[in-house]
């Protein structure tokens, strides 16, 4: 009788010890979507308000030679102002023959607006808009495309998480993004997420045949708190030819212009 008691005092405290955690794992929070997820990390872009940096490219083909770009670059966050998400301009000063070939890009918020693309060519005096089929492009000969440099709404994609995954040492959420639209010329994406601060650190291109295309690579800095990239790096696993971006003389929120962002400042070569 007195061991009965005693089985069901036992009984009765671990079952209180259950309820109020002790010998326990910590609850779990609401598993996150892959929406959610790839929000996060768009969000983490969006916290600075504009930037302006040298961006130097390095292509290497496959036999190992090599040619290099040198691009300034300006960018500002608009917030959905106006249904704009953000403008950068791209000046490319060196190699000297493509001194002043400038690019424009609006992205834009609003649901099935694509983006504005302009290029201007000094040679011939000339803006040029580029269409959504020639965002397809290589951006100035590098493996990341026109449309690549934008930025891709939310709900131009179908976001799937897929698991929890180490990348060099860091826990990850990988998720897939797969285009809702026919005209694309990957398949899908798939991000590695980091799971402590939303950085974007690699990202798998898939062509339309499902197999791997390129591979992105991302290193990133922090510059008054906020997180920028430092460089990345774009594989063709295809072809074997690499691009390196470089970022350089970075400057964050230092007040930039809608006059900054417009066909005239383009022509102009920017903001100097």
């Amino acid at each position: 009788m007195i061991i009965n008691r005693i089985r069901v005092r036992i009984t009765l405290f671990s079952a209180l010890l259950l309820l109020i955690g002790f010998g326990t794992k910590p609850a779990q929070s609401e598993a996150l979507t892959g929406e959610e997820i790839i929000k996060k990390s768009r969000d983490l872009i969006y916290q600075v308000e504009d930037q302006k940096n040298t961006v130097n490219l390095l292509l290497v083909e496959r036999d190992g030679s090599k040619k290099k770009i040198i691009a300034s670059r300006y960018w500002k966050n608009y917030r959905s102002k106006e249904d704009v998400d953000s403008k950068m301009l791209l000046i490319t000063e060196f190699p000297p023959d493509s001194r002043g070939i400038s690019f424009l890009i609006w992205d834009y918020s609003k649901l099935n607006k694509g983006d504005d693309l302009w290029l201007y060519l000094p040679a011939l005096r000339m803006v040029r808009r580029i269409s959504a089929q020639d965002q397809n492009d290589a951006f100035l000969g590098s493996d990341l495309t026109f449309g690549d440099m934008g930025q891709r709404r939310l709900d131009e994609d179908v976001h799937t998480f897929l698991k929890e995954e180490d990348y060099h040492s860091v826990p990850t959420y990988l998720v897939e993004s797969a285009p809702k639209e026919k005209s694309s010329i990957y398949s899908k994406k798939i991000s590695w997420i980091s799971k402590k601060d939303w950085t974007v650190l690699k990202i798998d291109y898939y062509d339309r045949n499902k197999k791997l295309l390129k591979r992105q690579t991302i290193d990133w800095q922090t510059v008054g708190g906020l997180f920028v990239w430092k460089e990345t790096k774009v594989t063709n696993v295809q072809n074997g030819h690499r691009t390196l971006f470089g970022v350089e003389g970075l400057e964050v929120n230092i007040g930039l212009q809608d006059g900054d962002f417009t066909e005239r400042t383009l022509k102009r070569g920017g903001k100097r």
